[in-house]
């Protein structure tokens, strides 16, 4: 529920902002205001990463994929790069054999300490459609080559600190969502914390929005993803005319500019860089692993 003034019912602002973090609390605002704007949250199906164990909490090391076994292979990867040159058969090679061939989601090698683990996805909706980036998500421009374009991987704390009212309220949101659909996760696992968001392109159709692109790191990177298809993939799969050959033209140079649009027409097509929500569950061990009723083939 919202009361309308940027509080989701009333939940969000600390009555006491006596040392507050001012970069803190300018993204707790903006997430307020977008809480306000897009009220509704739909879960859109959960990825699934490698972390390990470090000290404070978990470090995410490798990229996220729909399946767990896609993220043992992606982890197996890893070990792999990190293995030394002329190594026999030890502990190691082992590890990443039984990652390839067996369910594996917790692993212990050579004193360190990785596991599989569970990553909710979440799209805010509102009456104009899917929620675009925030002002203060990391966005940086192919321009700037002060700024990394990446990101790197999540560290996730050991949940000791208290969520903030904002991932709170999310995770009041996502437990609402979950029991509608009978999902609901383990009461082992509910200290929330909220990973970077991902970022994709989704079209307007039928009178419904549906992703037509991968996720992306940042907002930037969903963009030059789109002027790529504007400018490369229409005039070769879908050959236009020139008319409208000219107007694609002209909508990939403005996703690509300086400007940081998040939505375009063209050619009677409606397009917007949509924001996903990313969040993994903690319990007292650690990072939720995939549930059993999670698809997994191998």
């Amino acid at each position: 529920m919202t009361t309308g003034d940027g509080d989701a019912g009333g939940r969000l602002f600390p009555e006491d902002l006596d040392g507050v973090d001012p970069v803190a609390a300018v993204m707790l605002a903006d997430a307020c205001r977008s809480i306000a704007a897009y009220p509704e949250l739909v879960a859109v199906g959960a990825l699934f990463t490698a972390a390990e164990r470090v000290p404070g909490g978990w470090q995410v090391v490798c990229p996220c994929d729909p399946l767990p076994q896609g993220a043992r292979e992606l982890l197996a990867d890893h070990l792999e790069d990190g293995r030394a040159p002329g190594a026999g058969d030890g502990p190691l090679p082992r590890a990443v054999r039984r990652l390839r061939l067996e369910p594996v989601d917790e692993l212990a090698v050579d004193g360190r300490h990785f596991r599989v683990i569970r990553i909710e996805q979440l799209v805010r909706t509102g009456p104009d459609g899917p929620e675009p980036p925030r002002p203060t998500d990391f966005d940086p421009h192919p321009a700037d080559r002060r700024l990394p374009r990446h990101r790197p991987y999540d560290l996730l704390d050991d949940g000791q600190s208290t969520p903030d009212l904002a991932t709170a309220e999310l995770l009041c949101q996502l437990l609402d969502a979950a029991a509608r659909a009978g999902t609901e996760p383990s009461e082992s696992f509910l200290t929330p914390v909220q990973l970077a968001p991902a970022f994709t392109v989704a079209e307007r159709s039928h009178g419904h929005w549906r992703p037509v692109g991968r996720l992306h790191d940042t907002p930037q990177q969903a963009r030059d993803a789109l002027a790529t298809y504007f400018r490369h993939v229409v005039p070769a799969i879908e050959r236009p005319g020139e008319a409208e050959l000219a107007d694609y033209a002209e909508a990939a140079a403005l996703m690509s500019g300086a400007g940081r649009r998040n939505g375009i027409g063209v050619a009677g097509r409606r397009f917007r860089i949509v924001r996903l929500e990313r969040l993994t569950l903690l319990g007292p061990d650690g990072p939720e692993p995939p549930r059993p009723g999670d698809a997994d083939p191998r």
